[in-house]
């Protein structure tokens, strides 16, 4: 176990540092002055260059580039241009909306794709397997934003059931922040009014993140499932009497389930990809819409940072998943990890 956290330690440090290297060359060689943008389109060019020498953009870029990596290495990862302040204290602002959203949608995706998956496989000429089948297919011909838009026409606008943009409501003020969640926070502080608007304003970016990648779980679920049902052991567990759902749960869920959980791992990293979209779409106060109005006003830092974050959260997931495998699958040992 030492052997397999100490390798993937070290290709995460070779993969980030070929990341950060790739995201800052490209963020210096693009056509945009982020000198001009922070002093101001009105500055003097005595002014700009002033702001350019003290952002450090007047040194070749080889001094740039390491004055970038000592920097992170004592956890510096400069100011951004659009808020005039350290970019960690503002990750450390946005990422708690992220991570709600993302893990919202997760489980939601996680509950949704297994189970119509298990159902597909189950009875696979039921009507219900038809409906799961059309859903996966609009799923994969629908993108995100325009699903996001969809539903905030439909149940926000036209119904008026669910808030289209924001994290709460403008008239309730922020439960006490414990972990930055606000569902969490709500009920850690008891303001149920503050967790019910919460969870209102979580539920159509979270249908729209999970709408677009939900085919990938019920598919690869479904064919998984087929597989083990239709091995020689379920057939000798249904001729002894077994009862179907027995030989479901007990026998043929925890076989299907590692390529599944696999799978589950790599969505979670897409989810976050996805956010940038889903929170632009809804105004959703995380890094996916920092990132993009870094993107518009040319701010490398932040852009560099959250690529680091996104970065650091496929190392952490998919070590987790390695992890769990032989927890589910007591074949699997440390040793062949």
């Amino acid at each position: 176990m030492g052997r397999f956290l100490v390798r993937r330690l070290g290709w995460f440090v070779v993969v980030a540092f070929s990341i950060v290297t790739l995201t800052f060359v490209i963020s210096r060689v693009i056509p945009a002055d982020p000198a001009r943008l922070a002093a101001g389109l009105n500055a003097e060019p005595a002014q700009v260059e002033e702001v350019r020498r003290l952002m450090g953009l007047d040194q070749p870029l080889a001094r740039q580039y390491v004055a970038y990596l000592r920097g992170l290495l004592r956890g510096d990862l400069g100011r951004s241009v659009q808020s005039r302040q350290p970019v960690l204290d503002d990750l450390r602002m946005f990422l708690p909306a992220t991570i709600e959203l993302v893990v919202a949608a997760f489980a939601v995706y996680v509950v949704l794709g297994v189970g119509l998956g298990v159902l597909w496989a189950a009875w696979p000429d039921s009507w219900a397997a038809r409906a799961i089948h059309l859903l996966t297919v609009g799923g994969v011909a629908v993108p995100v934003f325009w699903a996001g838009l969809v539903l905030q026409l439909v149940l926000g606008t036209r119904l008026g059931w669910l808030p289209v943009a924001g994290r709460l409501s403008p008239d309730l003020a922020p439960p006490p922040t414990v972990t930055g969640l606000y569902t969490v926070d709500a009920l850690l502080a008891g303001r149920w009014d503050v967790w019910v608007d919460a969870v209102r304003h979580l539920a159509l970016p979270v249908a729209a993140a999970v709408f677009g990648v939900l085919s990938v779980a019920t598919r690869l679920t479904r064919d998984s499932v087929a597989a083990e049902l239709g091995r020689e052991y379920v057939r000798t567990a249904r001729s002894k009497g077994v009862p179907d759902g027995r030989v479901l749960v007990r026998h043929v869920l925890p076989n299907a389930f590692n390529p599944v959980l696999t799978m589950l791992g790599l969505q979670f990293g897409w989810l976050l990809a996805n956010s940038i979209l889903v929170e632009v779409v809804f105004s959703w106060p995380g890094i996916g819409l920092y990132a993009f109005t870094s993107f518009q006003t040319f701010d490398y830092n932040p852009i560099m940072a959250v690529t680091l974050v996104g970065t650091g959260t496929f190392f952490l997931v998919n070590t987790a998943v390695d992890l769990l495998y032989p927890l589910l699958d007591p074949r699997i040992t440390s040793s062949h990890l």
